[in-house]
């Protein structure tokens, strides 16, 4: 008897597997909060240079003699102070001549030189305090900020790679566990950081912890769930991270200064300390490292709490299928495959570029930062619903690509407000819709793209895949920023439309592959080779060989990601 059978017998999702499955997603809702809180300790507020010798200056004048002094000492760039710059005739003399003659008249004089700030003041109505304006991470420094984000992807990077292995060889539960202790080690780390180098030592820690959680709680929770549940439980575990977006409101709007907040994010963390003790190892990992009797154990405590009868398994030896498995290179001896495996793989790039880059530039659209942020949860959440309404009735080809194509476009036109001279708002509502389409195709990507490949090579290539998309996480905090360093009217469509362009262009490449709703997936390379392949949108004729329907279920996917 195999171990989908036990499920089936002993029941698929009962309290105790139900039980497991909320303890290994509810870390999605810390890491949301470690991941997005960065959106608001890293912000950068308005901000001007601060006045070569007065002491007390401030962002705002505070009398008529100090509004003079900043229109002497601070040039004018498309009719607004200079953020990054001062001039050159500032200084102790001008303190003077304000000082002695308040009703003194000083125009602005063009053929002042320049110089760069050597400080700044800035505007603390929004924030207290941020990493920005407390380590000077503005204006040629603000390439600081993408950097740091940077990190904390290549991070995540090392542990999509590194948490798999520690996974197969040492099972779910340790890493899983490490992960807690790094999520909570960094977040408290990066709120008594005293300089920069600290801060990105504790975000690359960070960006393992979160892989470590993500990949091992989905894994832990979806092998004890039946197969008939796991295409649910497989997208639900993705409200958890919306939840955490909602839940990481309150803290930035109450709490303004950015140690305490970091503080408050990081204590609901140390309730993973306790994980040992209340999260089980996974019955299948034991099962397949020959631990059969401890996998009974957990089976049979399954059974119990559902009320029902543990079936006799009469060689616990045989609770796993065996397949053979094909390295990845193995690809490259079919064409078809090769033109799948690129196409794929271009698409996971760029939705992780376009997803963490949209998501990251919030700070740079106009408008309430804290009603955009809103917007943006409410509008993921409502794309993960989307994608379980519809993923089954319109097909996997036509609700990815149509998602993709409608997240390229709704970025690129962004760059049509800003040259008609429309209201602000239309671009943010450009990013918006972005936003939810390209949340669409992150949640399709992962059903849609196993399908693709043929059963022997399914693992691997989507493995290579995952592990090629972190690229585009790396990339995608210097794309937020590219509008602060081109300045200008553009600022804020210039990221979307450098985001939107690739993904017009991979959608469009995505029309070549086939539906594989409804269809038998094919088990070889050479099925592959020989089945009839339909590459036009919604299948509405079940292709059946031997009366066999396949799916590839998001348990599938959890183990392909975390190898």
């Amino acid at each position: 008897m195999k171990f989908d059978d036990i499920l089936e017998e002993i029941g698929e999702f009962g309290w105790y597997q139900r039980r497991v499955y909320l303890l290994a997603a509810a870390p999605s809702i810390l890491i949301a909060f470690e991941t997005l809180g960065v959106i608001f300790i890293f912000f950068i507020p308005d901000h001007r240079c601060a006045i070569p010798g007065y002491s007390g200056d401030s962002f705002f004048p505070q009398n008529d003699s100090h509004s003079l002094l900043i229109n002497q000492t601070i040039p004018f760039t498309n009719g607004k102070l200079d953020r990054c710059h001062v001039l050159s005739n500032g200084g102790p003399d001008v303190l003077l001549n304000v000082s002695t003659n308040v009703n003194a008249s000083y125009a602005f004089n063009a053929s002042y030189s320049q110089s760069k700030c050597e400080s700044w003041v800035y505007d603390h109505s929004v924030f207290e305090s941020t990493i920005a304006t407390d380590f000077d991470v503005v204006c040629d420094r603000s390439v600081l900020r993408a950097s740091s984000n940077m990190i904390s992807e290549v991070g995540t990077l090392f542990g999509t790679f590194f948490i798999g292995l520690i996974a197969d060889r040492f099972g779910r539960k340790i890493p899983f566990y490490l992960g807690g202790l790094a999520l909570v080690g960094g977040g408290f780390g990066i709120a008594f950081t005293q300089n920069l180098i600290t801060l990105n030592i504790c975000r690359f820690v960070l960006g393992l912890a979160r892989m470590a959680l993500f990949i091992n709680g989905i894994v832990i929770g979806m092998e004890m769930v039946g197969p008939s549940k796991r295409a649910w439980a497989g997208i639900l575990i993705e409200f958890a991270w919306c939840l955490g977006e909602f839940l990481l409101l309150p803290f930035v709007y109450f709490i303004r200064n950015w140690r305490y907040l970091e503080i408050a994010v990081s204590v609901p963390s140390i309730v993973l300390l306790a994980y040992w003790w209340v999260i089980p190892e996974s019955p299948r990992w034991l099962a397949s490292r020959g631990r059969e009797e401890e996998a009974m154990k957990i089976l049979e405590r399954i059974a119990k709490s559902n009320k029902t009868v543990m079936p006799n398994v009469d060689d616990s030896k045989d609770l796993l299928d065996t397949k053979d498995h094909l390295s990845f290179r193995h690809a490259l001896k079919s064409k078809e495959l090769i033109v799948r495996v690129v196409i794929v793989l271009s698409n996971m790039f760029v939705i992780v570029v376009v997803y963490y880059g949209l998501t990251l530039n919030i700070t740079n659209l106009s408008g309430d930062l804290f009603s955009n942020f809103a917007i943006g949860a409410a509008t993921e959440t409502l794309a993960y619903v989307v994608t379980l309404v519809l993923l089954d009735r319109l097909g996997r080809k036509l609700l990815f690509t149509g998602s993709m194509l409608l997240a390229g476009a709704a970025c690129t036109l962004s760059i049509l407000p800003v040259v008609l001279g429309a209201p602000d708002w239309i671009v943010v509502a450009l990013g918006m819709t972005g936003r939810f389409a390209v949340c669409i195709a992150f949640a399709t990507i992962y059903v849609y793209g196993a399908e693709l490949f043929p059963t022997v090579v399914r693992s691997s290539a989507m493995a290579v895949g995952v592990t090629f998309s972190r690229f585009g996480s790396i990339l995608s905090p210097y794309l937020a920023d590219v509008g602060l360093l081109v300045g200008g009217r553009f600022r804020d469509a210039l990221p979307l439309v450098v985001m939107g362009s690739p993904a017009l262009v991979v959608g469009l490449f995505s029309l070549w592959l086939p539906e594989t709703l409804h269809t038998r997936l094919p088990e070889t390379i050479e099925d592959l080779e020989h089945s009839k392949i339909n590459r036009g949108f919604l299948c509405c004729k079940k292709q059946e060989e031997d009366g066999v329907e396949m799916t590839v279920t998001p348990e599938e996917n959890a183990n392909e990601i975390k190898s």
